[in-house]
């Protein structure tokens, strides 16, 4: 019986009895102390269909770790003091996501605390042998949404042109166009997001385990990206073909979805067929794998390798479980109250305040979450045309509510009927640069140029007010925040009314500056 165990599991076990042991223990803790990040990857790939796949990424990376088995008999696991600094910067990095509440930086930092700890504890030989299972780790992160708008984009780009070639007269309006035989949209289901991720993990994994050379698997891997991203293209464009042919009888509705996972299996087993062709087998050993010789120099050496495993452990220990109890102590800091943004319209000398007339409120950004808010319209000594400014400041975060979030825009979430769209950027004072943006709703439309304050620096990308807020309460500051908008309402167009809110924004924003350093003040 144990000849028959030790030919499935060749491991010398005297190398291996108490490295594993202690790895183990490291693992175990590393994924006790990150449980809530493993149970928040485990919600987004039950309620997403773009990242089910994630459920099979552990049984496969435990299937390629078994694979492994016999290059790892050969190996006699040390520990490594240099995957200290790894663990530490991946600690760091967690807390940080952490802080600001960035789910891809908490689930990007835990996971690859995994070969970080493998590195630690069993050192740089078992980590060249594991290097692609545990690498493979990542495809369980939940990330690539960023890429829906560009392939909704892709989409409908590809699809105009292609029905345009058909001979087929088609209008298009930003996402949506018209046939002569009824009007089309793409939609986030139709970016093919969730067939680009699945066929990267598939392609990564299939280029492993047919190919030997790293510039062929570099190829199919990068065959695996450009194929369903164009496959999404022909997709829509034949659901849009079918649909016209028909007479809208066809593809119109949840079928060109099942549609859609047909023809997206058909060409992943005609990508995989092709790959096939070129495939390099296992090149066949001369001679069996010898095991890894036991260290027999006497107790003296055995007990300097027991001692510096067991620190390294400790140390491990440690450094695993400072990243969550630090950041739990700093969310637990109470970082007062925010008091004295004032309410009402920020006025300055040739500026008064006025109401919007019959609708108090025609149109508000939809950021939620504040702490505190204060706007209103205003017009110049000739009254006409009116803008508006909008502040909402935002501390504490964790507790109550991120600014900059997936649910936070300046249509709002809870708003079907309104839209956002960027459109470009404006220079306010010679200074800083407002993002601008058109926001349409029911027979309405507003142009708005928007700032993020963030502890006393103004900027306009999101990752920038996120990285801001991350280290400063790393370093035990706070994460204050502010949204400020300006905004006016026109009719056909937006330069006809610009002209007065660049005249408002730069007399405005220096007040607006100044109440917000006092109030991150006090």
């Amino acid at each position: 019986m144990n000849e028959a165990l030790a030919s499935r599991w060749p491991l010398p076990a005297p190398a291996w009895q108490w490295p594993l042991t202690a790895f183990v223990l490291v693992l175990a803790i590393t994924l006790v102390v990150f449980a809530p990040t493993w149970l928040s990857m485990v919600e987004t790939w039950s309620r997403s269909e773009t990242f089910t796949h994630g459920f099979l990424i552990v049984p496969i990376v435990l299937f390629l770790v078994w694979l492994k088995r016999s290059e790892l008999a050969t190996v006699v696991p040390r520990p490594n003091a240099l995957a200290v600094a790894p663990v530490l910067l991946l600690g760091m990095a967690w807390v940080m996501g952490d802080l600001v509440d960035v789910s891809s930086v908490r689930q990007f930092a835990a996971t690859l605390m995994i070969p970080a700890v493998v590195w630690l504890v069993l050192g740089s030989a078992a980590i060249r042998v594991l290097m692609f299972p545990l690498a493979y780790l990542l495809f369980a992160v939940p990330f690539g949404e960023f890429l829906v708008p560009p392939l909704m984009d892709f989409t409908a780009d590809f699809t105009v042109y292609a029905v345009q070639l058909s001979g087929i007269p088609i209008y298009r309006d930003g996402l949506q166009f018209e046939l002569p035989t009824g009007s089309w949209s793409v939609v986030e289901a139709c970016s093919g997001v969730r067939y680009l991720i699945a066929s990267v993990a598939l392609g990564t994994l299939y280029a492993y385990i047919m190919y030997r050379s790293l510039s062929r698997r570099l190829l199919f891997i990068a065959v695996a990206i450009v194929v369903p991203i164009i496959a999404n293209g022909l997709r829509a464009y034949m659901i849009v073909m079918i649909g016209h042919l028909s007479g809208m009888e066809h593809a119109a509705g949840v079928d060109h979805l099942i549609y859609g996972w047909i023809f997206f299996g058909v060409v992943i087993f005609l990508m995989f067929w092709i790959g096939a062709l070129w495939r390099e087998d296992e090149p066949r050993a001369d001679t069996p794998s010898s095991p890894a010789p036991v260290d027999t120099a006497g107790g003296a050496t055995v007990t300097a390798g027991t001692a510096l495993l067991f620190a390294i452990t400790l140390l491990g220990i440690i450094l695993v479980s400072a990243g969550p109890a630090w950041s739990q102590w700093m969310n637990e800091r109470d970082l007062g109250e925010v008091a004295g943004l004032g309410d009402g319209a920020i006025v300055t000398d040739d500026w008064h305040a006025v109401s919007a007339g019959t609708e108090p409120d025609p149109w508000q950004p939809g950021y939620r979450f504040a702490r505190a808010e204060r706007g209103g319209w205003v017009a110049d000594n000739e009254g006409v045309p009116a803008v508006g400014l909008h502040v909402a400041y935002y501390r504490e975060q964790h507790r109550h509510g991120s600014m900059v979030g997936w649910d936070n825009t300046l249509a709002g979430r809870e708003r079907s009927d309104w839209s956002q769209q960027r459109a470009g950027s404006v220079t306010v004072n010679d200074g800083p640069r407002a993002e601008r943006f058109l926001v349409r709703g029911p027979e309405r439309q507003f142009v708005v140029w928007r700032l993020y304050w963030v502890n006393g620096t103004l900027t306009t990308r999101a990752h920038e007010v996120k990285a801001r807020e991350a280290v400063h309460r790393l370093l035990g500051g706070r994460d204050d925040a502010a949204l400020v908008a300006f905004y006016a309402e026109f009719d056909q167009d937006p330069s006809e009314v610009e002209a007065s809110l660049q005249r408002y924004a730069e007399d405005a924003l220096p007040a607006v500056l100044e109440r917000l350093e006092r109030v991150r003040a006090q």
